[in-house]
């Protein structure tokens, strides 16, 4: 066998195991980091779409419950990753905040916190991970699609692109040129509305 090849080899071999070794420093040493800032960033969406609350605590549910709820509502392409019942200074539950991916989105999976208050009324939404088309699916992290969903109390809610959203608490608008992501949104935004009318007066 050529000297020279087999030096190669082993040249190859010795980088391939020094760049794993520093990949894995790397990742060990920034994984504590990203976590924590992933947390702070979480905590900061639950405070933003629930303001009022002075504290949040998780609720225990099944995912074949969640399941449950939006086959009776028509709702597919739902995962709940977490439900936290808001609560006042009292300790006093006014309603939920929940952690929802949606899977129907044009870019992949849309994860968002959504507050709603235990009388049905929606508090709104934060986007916790989007990966949409900029200028297009990327404008539900704006307000002036957000706001839409803000301080509306609805059953269910339905996209329109006849620009009559503003007319009814139970249309939204839909973004130009991105009907697909404005459904998915709101699809995720319905099964925490229809979570709230199920379980909120138990």
């Amino acid at each position: 066998m050529n000297k020279s090849l087999v030096s190669d080899c082993i040249k190859l071999f010795i980088i391939t195991i020094v760049a794993g070794l520093a990949l894995g420093f790397v990742y060990n040493v920034t994984k504590e980091p990203i976590a924590k800032q992933e947390e702070l960033a979480k905590q900061e969406a639950y405070q933003a779409v629930f303001a009022d609350a002075a504290s949040f605590a998780d609720v225990d549910y099944e995912d074949s419950d969640i399941q449950a709820v939006c086959d009776k509502n028509g709702l597919t392409g739902i995962t709940m990753n977490e439900i936290m019942a808001a609560k006042d200074a009292s300790g006093n539950q006014i309603g939920y905040v929940f952690n929802v991916t949606t899977s129907e989105g044009y870019g992949g999976d849309i994860q968002l916190a959504v507050g709603v208050q235990t009388d049905g009324t929606l508090n709104g939404y934060d986007t916790l991970s989007i990966g949409e088309t900029a200028g297009l699916g990327m404008n539900a992290t704006t307000d002036a699609f957000k706001n839409q969903y803000k301080g509306i109390k609805a059953k269910q809610l339905t996209v329109v692109k006849d620009g009559t959203g503003s007319q009814s608490d139970e249309k939204i608008d839909a973004i130009s040129g991105a009907t697909i992501t404005s459904r998915a949104v709101t699809s995720a935004v319905n099964a925490c509305l229809a979570y709230t009318a199920e379980e909120g007066g138990k």
